[in-house]
């Protein structure tokens, strides 16, 4: 019986293995994902213009790491010229 009971625990502990390698397999995977995104991620803009419902008026001008612009889907980056 513990011959068994040890053929038992070994065969759960290298399932167990198994799969906390694969979490950290998965991890290290997104992880790297992570990284590649933020170094192909195109600079932040300097300047953003809102443009109102219309898109024909100004609305309001943002620096490029305005909280607020962030919330609108209205806005088109600009130079500070």
């Amino acid at each position: 019986m513990l011959q068994f009971a040890r053929r038992v625990i070994e065969q759960q502990s290298a399932r167990q293995l198994a799969l906390i390698d694969r979490w950290i397999a998965d991890e290290e995977r997104q992880e790297r994902e992570r990284r590649q995104g933020e170094e192909i991620r195109p600079p932040q803009p300097e300047w953003l213009i809102q443009h109102g419902l219309n898109r024909a008026n100004i609305d309001a001008a943002h620096t490029g790491d305005c909280w607020a612009a962030a919330k609108s889907e209205r806005w088109r980056p600009a130079t500070r010229e």
